[in-house]
């Protein structure tokens, strides 16, 4: 692939790039290079996971050898998001949902739990240097958008620490990660050349706005914001068609941000079916002609939201046909979150 192709299939749908020449410099130096994405198994997986997996399937075609990162111990270093008992389930169900997100992809990345390496002498040695490198405050703000900080702990202050270090243990040129994880990464870059590490690229992909509209990102944390990507088939239609979507609303609608972000870059096409009378079919292949028909009025969020069920119903089908023949597994998850997930 060339080096122009492979750039803009790397940089495609970024938020924002840390840096532009930086990524350049690193496609040029040859056709692979290292990158990882982490995730804690925290709350339940949904369909904003999509967006910066979707960019692992975008930087793997680049060249790209990919490490996800289990983050097992950050789940609980997070005010104990999951409790220490219950970690491992956790994990499992979180790798279970992105292999099957990943589909064809899954077998090109290697996944990786934190556990397995963040207590080895040298990464304890690391992590006592760093931290003194570090003053609390800056470990406050760097951690403030990802940990709950409602009466910041010591392990949320050594959350963006352990992540930094990560970077160096996991081989990393690159990094994936959400516009929420930008402060901990800009301390990444600062701090890692004191441990003999350079500092990586950093690709952010845009978070998708809550169900409920403006304010708030699609999160686990904040019920009635996000679609579960193992959720029933009358649920997801349900959260979809009661979903902030008003007429010609294009910032933070989040109907829109699942086409732009998650339908259109994976499945390439979006079919809205409708009557004869108000149109007929309609397929969209770009994301500025849906915008241009919704802004104009000639796409009715009703429609819209008919034919982004259906997608994601095709799209999440093998996560949910997998569930339903692991009845044991839906079981053991239930039970470690307290809750009907399923």
């Amino acid at each position: 692939m060339e080096l122009k192709d492979r750039t803009e299939i790397a940089s495609r749908n970024a938020k924002e790039i840390v840096t532009k020449e930086d990524l350049n410099e690193l496609l040029r130096k040859g056709p692979s290079f290292n990158f990882y994405y982490g995730t804690a198994p925290t709350g339940p997986v949904h369909i904003g996971y999509m967006v910066p997996l979707g960019k692992v399937a975008d930087l793997i075609k680049s060249g790209g050898d990919a490490k996800i990162l289990i983050a097992d111990y950050h789940a609980y270093l997070d005010d104990r998001k999951s409790p220490w008992e219950e970690i491992s389930i956790r994990s499992d169900y979180y790798q279970k949902c992105i292999e099957l997100i990943l589909g064809e992809f899954k077998d090109k990345v290697e996944f990786v739990r934190g556990s397995s390496f963040q207590t080895s002498p040298e990464y304890v040695s690391d992590l006592f240097r760093i931290s003194g490198e570090t003053t609390a405050t800056r470990a406050q703000r760097a951690a403030s958008e990802v940990c709950r900080m409602r009466e910041p702990k010591v392990s949320e202050l050594m959350y963006p620490l352990l992540q930094t270090l990560d970077v160096k243990y996991l081989e990393s040129d690159l990094v994936v990660g959400g516009m929420d994880q930008r402060h901990i990464y800009m301390l990444s870059r600062a701090i890692l050349p004191t441990i003999k590490w350079e500092k990586p690229v950093c690709i952010f992909t845009p978070l998708i706005t809550s169900l409920k509209g403006p304010g708030e990102k699609m999160s686990a944390s904040i019920k009635g914001t996000y679609i579960k990507v193992h959720e029933s088939e009358n649920e997801l239609r349900k959260l979809v068609s009661s979903a902030h979507c008003p007429p010609k609303e294009i910032e933070s609608n989040p109907i829109l941000d699942v086409v732009r972000y998650i339908i259109l870059p994976i499945k390439s096409m979006l079919k809205v079916e409708r009557d004869a009378k108000f149109g007929g079919d309609v397929a969209y292949e770009d994301y500025e002609s849906l915008e241009n028909d919704f802004n104009e009025g000639r796409l009715h969020p009703a429609d819209l939201k008919n034919g982004v069920s259906s997608a994601l119903l095709e799209m999440t089908k093998p996560i949910r046909d997998y569930f339903e023949k692991h009845t044991s597994l839906k079981e053991d998850i239930n039970k470690t979150y307290a809750q009907d997930l399923f």
